[in-house]
């Protein structure tokens, strides 16, 4: 069987959680007998280029110049798309696999698949089909069910919006994609944005009903043109439930790591006991992206409001995304020494400098969807403490391997570290209750076996 994994970008490209999982599943789906090749685009360039990146023969097809996401996660097709559908009409692959749904690789790239014969699959790593936020908080504050709404979904995207009649937003959601697409404003991955800060306010709200309405119509072409839709998380599956794909096109297929063994963990168990016992200092880590959305200036803001006796220390591995978001916690570490930023860990160096840790925080502020570094805690012994919502309130048990606080308030954050500071029995609890950790073998596993129910 012959399986083709489509994405938006690849390795070597800066890539995240997608491409990481990704490159961990094939080799198990290697030699579980798939024979596995990737497509991925590569924006601003004029030609193709293919190459082997572990044993894995990559093909890149171009998209000479980068075009705009919306608003229909690429119903035209991109400047480029022949070679791409030159390519796959060569492969003579059984299962096609898309993994992104964005403009380079989207809706064209799985119709053409499904045109050619070949069994469909697409993966959902995240809340951008439904979610024209793509967080899925409600307004911001609260999570929401994922419903897509004209009315709903362009107040909470466009604060003008919550002024305008529901009748009126109706109306202008039935605007053509083509004349929506045509507007001479320059449009952002998820809200209709323009160069002019004053001129985008409100242009937006004529905008956003017809955005959010190709957002439900995208949808139900990925359904149309896809044998299996799989999420990655429960919050996901009943999301997509809710806005009508049938149940029997849905499968929960939740991701693996793939160093999560039984003595790992019993080591990093002792290792994380000996540091506490000998240092009595709360060591934390945050693991992830200099990015808003993952809350890191709740749990710095946490810190800071801890009262000097309470020996904490908090390390940040973040790599570089949003140089202002960064600048803005800096301030607010304001030099205090409790607090350090440290280089981004490599996935080499991941486990061994985890294990030295004892909590593991992630202050998320949207709905994850996995995120794998719960699991990669879980694998070196270390609990976790996140916030309660989607996907880590799914892999977090409060109290059993892990804590779980609400995600905005710093003050709930600054009570459970002091909790977990001044309770070292509680701490070695957590650390007990951790359970089995899902590994990529398991993943790949039930993943061959979808494609050979399709097949």
């Amino acid at each position: 069987m012959k399986a083709i994994q489509a994405l938006a970008r690849y390795f070597p490209d800066k890539c995240g959680g997608i491409q990481v999982n990704l490159s961990e599943l094939i080799p198990q789906l290697q030699y579980q007998g798939i024979e596995i090749k990737i497509a991925a685009a590569q924006t601003e360039v004029h030609s193709e280029n293919i190459y082997d990146l572990g044993g894995v023969e990559v093909y890149r097809y171009p998209v000479p110049s980068k075009p705009k996401p919306e608003p229909n996660h690429g119903q035209f097709p991109h400047q480029g798309f022949k070679y791409f559908a030159e390519w796959l009409s060569s492969q003579n692959a059984d299962v096609y696999h898309q993994h992104h749904w964005e403009a380079t690789c989207g809706l064209p790239h799985l119709r053409f698949a499904k045109q050619l014969g070949m069994t469909t699959v697409v993966t959902v790593h995240y809340p951008i089909p439904i979610c024209q936020r793509t967080t899925l908080m409600l307004d911001g504050q609260e999570a929401c069910d994922g419903k897509i709404d004209v009315v709903r979904c362009s107040r909470c995207t466009d604060s003008l919006s919550r002024k305008i009649p529901s009748n009126i937003l109706k109306n202008l959601s039935i605007l053509p994609m083509p004349v929506i697409s045509r507007l001479p404003l320059p449009v952002s991955a998820y809200l209709p944005a323009s160069a002019n800060e004053v001129k985008g306010r409100f242009i937006r709200p004529l905008v956003v009903p017809a955005y959010v309405a190709a957002r439900q119509h995208s949808l139900r072409e990925m359904v149309k043109y896809t044998d299996r839709i799989i999420v990655v998380c429960d919050w996901l599956y009943k999301a997509f439930l809710i806005n009508g794909v049938p149940k029997e096109k849905l499968i929960l297929c939740r991701h693996g790591i793939s160093y999560a063994t039984s003595n790992i963990l019993i080591n990093s168990q002792s290792i994380c006991t000996l540091n506490t016992s000998k240092k009595n200092v709360l060591k934390v880590a945050y693991l992830g992206r200099w990015d808003v959305s993952k809350g890191i200036d709740i749990l710095v803001q946490a810190i800071k409001n801890l009262p000097s006796e309470i020996n904490i220390e908090l390390a940040i591995h973040a790599i570089n995304q949003d140089e202002r978001y960064r600048k803005h916690v800096m301030q607010i570490i304001n030099n205090d020494t409790r607090i350090r930023i440290e280089k981004y860990l490599t996935r080499e160096e991941l486990p061994s400098v985890l294990a030295n840790y004892d909590l593991l925080a992630v202050p998320s502020q949207w709905l994850e969807t996995g995120p794998l570094v719960v699991l990669e805690s879980h694998s070196v012994g270390v609990p976790v403490i996140g916030s309660n919502l989607g996907g880590i309130a799914e892999l977090v048990r409060h109290g059993v391997d892990g804590w779980l606080v609400p995600a905005s308030d710093p003050k709930a954050w600054s009570e459970a570290l002091t909790k977990l500071a001044y309770n070292a029995e509680l701490l070695n609890q957590l650390r007990q209750g951790i359970r089995h950790i899902r590994t990529v073998i398991e993943q790949a596993t039930e993943l061959k076996q979808i494609y050979e129910n399709l097949h």
